[in-house]
């Protein structure tokens, strides 16, 4: 089983979306990078950006995430 936490879920979409998060090391354990490259990458803007959620917690949007999956060559910053 993934890692992966249930945070909250979003108000006003039919059906209560849930939107859940994984931390830096189930990331990095999914994709096979590093901390550093997932953090370059995410700075390049050629990885999702990560939330923070609160003092010390930092994570990634999985809808975030599976977007990137469907075309990580050609997933960059929206303009």
């Amino acid at each position: 089983m993934e890692n992966l936490k249930k945070v909250k879920k979003e108000a006003g979409t039919p059906g209560q979306i849930e939107t859940s998060y994984s931390r830096i090391k189930s990331v990095c354990s999914k994709y096979g990078l590093s901390p550093a490259t997932v953090w370059r990458k995410a700075k390049d803007g050629t990885f999702p950006k990560p939330r923070k959620l609160s003092a010390g917690i930092t994570a990634w949007k999985n809808s975030d995430l599976i977007q990137w999956e469907q075309d990580p060559l050609n997933y960059g910053p929206q303009t």
